[in-house]
């Protein structure tokens, strides 16, 4: 096993990064891969943790192993004790056959917990004597499994989102923060852009089967100008609408979704020569500020500088 602390560039070969913050998230994760510390990713909603979940598992020890993925947001509370631990046949009426569950199917690998702070309190409550015991039970059987798995969460926003907004657990997230990931916003880590851009290119080439094409100058000075309110997300299917409606082997602007393109001297412009009044740029503002917080009402008022019972008489007034 490396050394405690070795350096070994394993995630950044697989996200290719040029952000100093990035960088240093990165070598911090490094630090521990080879050890099953749980890890829980933090950030704005389409940023890629499930991307740096993937890589963690696929540049660790276990990466031969399943990758497993739960989104808690998705699963009917009445049904996730039996994706999650199985079942035995006659466990309860639908129970029709043994059914092996999500943290059997990931052993020796990674179970992923997308989206964690969305559970309901009762729920959260089994997911923490999960992880404390790291022992759990198909429903309907007394046989003793132990949890042979690296365990990774993510959550949309910031630690002050997953405790105070989502009334999270403090137990539960001490448990799973053992090592905790911001991973920065898009509009934030400018300089990747061109980066994830071509990897984004490639990968839709691949898939599409259409020929070969770049990113034009006039194509790529777009995409390092747009806020990027969806973040990484956004950005790839951006990339992937313009490889399937561009006709020629170089990506224009004209293939870009250029009303999504709104930069600031755009507001400015449409301001001055009274295409939009006052009321209608307050209106835009909110909406982009909440679409890049993630509708965080709190971390949206702080931005703008006005209190949460403002921004929500605001956000009611223009129907937001």
């Amino acid at each position: 096993m490396p050394a405690e602390g070795a350096n070994h560039p394993r995630l950044r070969k697989l996200l290719p990064t040029r952000n100093k913050a990035f960088l240093e998230l990165l070598g911090t994760v490094e630090k521990v891969l080879d050890h099953d510390v749980n890890v829980l990713i933090l950030g704005e909603h389409g940023t890629g943790k499930d991307y740096l979940a993937e890589a963690i598992h696929a540049a660790g020890p276990r990466a031969a192993a399943p990758f497993i993925s739960i989104d808690c947001s998705s699963l009917p509370p009445e049904i996730f004790e039996s994706e999650l631990f199985g079942h035995e046949r006659g466990a309860f009426t639908d129970a029709q056959a043994q059914k092996i569950g999500r943290i059997e199917m990931a052993k020796g690998g990674t179970i992923y917990f997308d989206r964690v702070a969305s559970l309901p309190s009762a729920l959260q409550a089994k997911l923490l004597r999960l992880i404390q015991d790291r022992k759990f039970s198909r429903l309907g059987s007394n046989r003793i499994l132990d949890l042979d798995a690296r365990v990774i969460s993510s959550a949309g926003g910031t630690k002050e989102d997953m405790l105070v907004e989502s009334g999270f657990r403090k137990d539960l997230y001490y448990r799973l923060n053992v090592v905790s990931i911001e991973v920065p916003p898009l509009r934030k880590r400018r300089e990747d852009i061109p980066l994830l851009a071509g990897q984004f290119l490639r990968n839709a080439i691949r898939t599409s089967g259409r020929g070969r094409k770049t990113i034009g100058d006039a194509a790529m000075s777009m995409l390092k100008d747009h806020s990027w309110p969806g973040n990484v997300r956004e950005l790839r299917n951006v990339i992937e609408r313009a490889v399937l409606v561009e006709e020629s082997s170089v990506i224009t602007p004209e293939s870009l979704p250029v009303e999504r393109f709104v930069t600031g001297s755009d507001l400015v412009e449409a301001a001055s020569d009274g295409s939009w009044p006052l009321e209608e740029l307050e209106k835009r503002y909110i909406r982009e500020v909440l679409r890049k917080t993630g509708q965080n009402y709190s971390r949206t008022a702080e931005i703008l500088g006005i209190n949460r019972k403002t921004l929500l008489e605001k956000r009611k007034r223009y129907g937001l």
